[in-house]
């Protein structure tokens, strides 16, 4: 019962990503490498170690590169699709998560299939009803899912190292990562308004600190697709709050929509067939 309680909050908290992202207004790149340091900083203050060994090391690497991918191409599309669809592409990283996963000894069930599915037709349906979305946005979301599928999965694969090491190690890969990225497309990482500042810090603490290492924590105890499944749940959170925040409004027939894709979650997550 605690892990569900624990992963309700995580998703709440990851809900909270989008709109802190718009509000910042800054690049996916900028946006993404201070919420990396800055969570980093935080657990490197927090546990006060850092692994030494190879393995610990070379998960979190795997994990911290594309974890930065997934970051900085979701964040970016965020300015090319509305919120609703750009967070509803990206999310389909719990499909990918779940056929990596496989190949740390997940087996996919038939019933997990029939959610998915059901999830991202209705996400498909979605993407039909959003007049702020261009090409442009749809393929950063969509290469954020992929990334962000590798990024899960990776945890599965590091559940027996140590989880703090892991953990601190793979945000501040990430945060490395961003920085390169930042040199080789010359985005500016610093110059911004005291305002963005303020929304990367909360990037940091509550989706990054709070959601991710949850959902990292949990996917080392229960299947990679109950979590990362549930994670589409921040679609719906994320588009209310897009609503309230950024009067982003869609078509009525967009919110049918997306109680189809909570009916996906539903049958990919619950025990019963």
């Amino acid at each position: 019962m605690i892990d569900y309680i624990l992963l309700f909050i995580a998703v709440s908290a990851v809900s909270t990503a989008s709109i802190f992202a718009v509000l910042a207004n800054a690049p996916g790149i900028a946006a993404s490498f201070w919420r990396f340091l800055v969570a980093s900083l935080i657990f490197l203050l927090f546990y006060r170690k850092f692994p030494r060994d190879s393995k610990t090391l070379k998960y979190s690497a795997f994990a911290g590169f594309f974890l930065a991918v997934h970051m900085s191409s979701w964040i970016e599309s965020l300015f090319h699709a509305s919120v609703a669809l750009s967070t509803a592409i990206v999310c389909t990283h719990s499909i990918f998560s779940g056929l990596f996963a496989t190949l740390a000894g997940e087996r996919i069930k038939a019933r997990e299939i029939t959610g998915m599915l059901i999830a991202v037709f209705g996400i498909y349906l979605l993407s039909g009803a959003d007049f702020y979305a261009d090409i442009h946005g749809v393929a950063l979301a969509f290469t954020g899912a992929i990334a962000g599928g590798l990024y899960f999965s990776t945890a599965k694969f590091a559940r027996d190292v140590d989880f703090r090491e892991y953990i601190t190690s793979t945000y501040l890969f990430a945060a490395i990562a961003t920085l390169l990225f930042a040199i080789a497309t010359e985005t500016p990482l610093s110059g911004y308004p005291e305002k963005t500042y303020a929304f990367f810090l909360l990037l940091a603490v509550i989706p990054m600190s709070a959601g991710h290492t949850i959902l990292n924590y949990l996917i080392r105890k229960i299947r990679v697709v109950t979590v990362t499944g549930s994670v589409l749940g921040e679609v719906v959170g994320s588009t209310i709050l897009s609503i309230i925040f950024l009067e982003q409004r869609l078509e009525i027939v967009a919110y049918i929509y997306l109680i189809l894709i909570l009916l996906g979650i539903y049958i990919a997550i619950s025990k019963r067939s």
